[in-house]
């Protein structure tokens, strides 16, 4: 069964604990979305809600202490984010709980988005800024 994502190269940071945590989100939005296509909704969200919206919070504060041990100028902007992403996905998360599959799609949109967006761009940012500091 083909993925919904494949965690290419482009988006490796380069930074072994960040590329494993990455790894294994996108492997999660990956048993997600291949439950869905198998037609077991229920399994599916329930599997999303106990795994994927944990995950991301323990990735959030792993990140954050390792941008804080580096001393990241951009800590302070790349916790809002992280806060942002956070308040929608516990706002999402109960209407899931009830089997809103509007709420549902949401989340695994929201999710595959910030995937390409968060990790592709935003976390480049830290990675760069890491290999300077480490070759400086």
């Amino acid at each position: 069964m083909a993925n919904l994502f494949n965690f290419d190269d482009e988006f490796k940071l380069g930074i072994e604990a960040a590329d494993i945590e990455h790894g294994r989100l996108v492997d999660m939005l990956n048993t997600t979305h291949n439950l869905l296509r198998e037609g077991k909704r229920e399994e599916a969200r329930a599997y999303f809600n106990k795994t994927l919206s944990l995950y991301v919070h323990e990735h959030f504060t792993n990140e954050e202490a390792f941008l804080a041990s580096i001393g990241f100028p951009g800590l302070e902007d790349h916790k809002k984010i992280h806060a942002n992403f956070r308040k929608s996905f516990e706002e999402l998360k109960p209407r899931i709980e009830t089997a809103d599959d509007a709420a549902f799609r949401q989340a695994l949109s929201d999710t595959f988005v910030w995937i390409i967006n968060h990790i592709g761009k935003t976390d480049k940012k830290y990675a760069k800024f890491y290999f300077e500091k480490q070759s400086a």
